[in-house]
């Protein structure tokens, strides 16, 4: 379910992405640091459009996945292209998915690896 999340993700597939989260999830994208996390279906439109103003090119790639008792934690990359600045970036990524009856309730994005092994409450295998 989180590959294929992040699979409509790289299409821009709005309605894909909404229909895999419940509708009254959270979603906590790496800017939620400073704007708070995006809340129920209107919040994750409302994070695509944000998204899509400010880059003209996004996609996730999934390395790794591990589940275990209703949460998915998934390591990958993440590469973002400004709309405005036309610069390049690329980063090493992590999300955590907590699942309830086939739906995301609650996702976050990490920069940091062991802070995402930390949100999930296991330990994946190192690859």
């Amino acid at each position: 379910m989180a590959r294929e999340s992040l699979a409509a993700l790289n299409r821009r597939d709005v309605e894909a992405v909404v229909g895999a989260f419940a509708s009254d999830a959270e979603w906590w994208p790496l800017r939620s640091s400073t704007e708070g996390p995006f809340r129920g279906h209107d919040g994750i439109r409302a994070w695509f459009a944000d998204t899509a103003e400010m880059f003209e090119h996004l996609h996730a790639d999934v390395d790794e996945v591990h589940e275990r008792d209703g949460v998915v934690v998934a390591f990958g990359r993440l590469e973002a292209k400004g709309r405005e600045s036309g610069a390049t970036v690329e980063l090493v990524i992590s999300w955590v998915f907590r699942f309830a009856d086939d739906k995301v309730i609650w996702a976050k994005s990490f920069a940091d690896r062991d802070e995402a092994i930390a949100e999930c409450g296991f330990e994946p295998p190192r690859p």
